[in-house]
């Protein structure tokens, strides 16, 4: 088994070029002045973004009374193109876009019997994710993703392929 996801990184590793995201699709909408749109980049798609008096704003998740930044930007230049897309609207690139490059910037540990640790995934160097490993509780010793609201995964390849990456890299750090 360890060998098959060591096999399914590779791919992605290699699959993905070491290009920025590209958008290859949006759809917005407005309202009271607020306009909000849905991005994809080529594997998964990136809901509830919204551009309000001038500044892009990435969605966040409510849960409690708490409010978590899940999904965070990390370069100006993909900044910049949302905010392009807001502006002026999106061009659809001309060729398929290379599927996104995945890299696990860091586990870090929860004191949670259910969600045991937060993986931050870091896709080409310009969005951050943050997903939840979750032990399973109907397969003792197993473990599951749990992904932002905000995030999908049209992809449903690429979506295995991350949650074995980051499955993976958490058995692999607490043997």
């Amino acid at each position: 088994m360890k060998k098959v996801i060591e096999v399914l990184v590779l791919c992605l590793a290699f699959q993905a070029a070491a290009s920025a995201l590209e958008i290859t699709d949006v759809s917005t909408a407005s309202a009271n002045g607020v306009r909000s749109g849905d991005f994809t980049f080529s594997a998964f798609t990136v809901k509830g973004v919204t551009y309000d008096k001038g500044a892009v704003i990435m969605p966040v998740t409510e849960n409690k009374g708490k409010t978590y930044s899940d999904v965070k930007l990390l370069s100006k230049s993909l900044y910049g193109k949302l905010e392009a897309c807001f502006k002026a609207g999106c061009a659809k690139p001309g060729k398929a876009p290379a599927v996104p490059k995945l890299k696990i910037a860091s586990l870090r540990p929860l004191k949670s019997k259910v969600r045991v640790a937060n993986a931050e995934l870091a896709f080409d160097g310009e969005l951050l994710v943050i997903a939840g490993v979750m032990v399973s509780a109907k397969e003792p010793g197993t473990y599951w993703v749990a992904f932002p609201d905000t995030l999908t995964f049209p992809d449903a390849a690429f979506k295995g392929a991350v949650e074995s990456a980051v499955i993976a890299a958490w058995a692999k750090n607490h043997k």
